[in-house]
């Protein structure tokens, strides 16, 4: 049987080895997954910032983009978020300058969306 546990500051080492043994990592976790006592998974729900991003192609400017960037990494501040999550779609004109804006690359994946039923 499959049960689940919220991550607390007591059962996060655990969990941090668990996943570090599998070469693995889940950014801020916040559920365990247990079968006979062993931890067997994890997930981050709703606990990292993540930021989808538009801007005009043709009346943005880089400029534009990098003020408004700067906006709301101020706001997340103020609210005490120091990190956050971005998506940028390869066909994006930010695409091949994301990392020359101080951004770091988290791994080659894709991201998926689930309809709850």
């Amino acid at each position: 049987m499959i049960t689940t546990e919220h991550v607390t500051q007591k059962s996060l080492p655990e969990l941090s080895e668990s996943m570090l043994a599998d070469n693995h990592n889940v950014v801020m976790p916040t559920h365990i997954f247990r079968k006979d006592g062993d931890i067997i998974g994890s997930a981050s729900v709703g606990a990292a910032p993540l930021v989808w991003w538009w801007m005009d192609s043709k009346r943005a400017k880089a400029l534009d983009s990098v003020r408004a960037i700067k906006k709301l990494e101020d706001e997340y501040a103020a609210n005490g978020i120091h990190r956050a999550f971005i998506m940028c779609d390869k066909g994006s004109n930010f695409f091949p300058n994301m990392e020359r804006l101080g951004n770091k690359k988290m791994w080659e994946g894709v991201m998926y969306y689930r309809d709850f039923k």
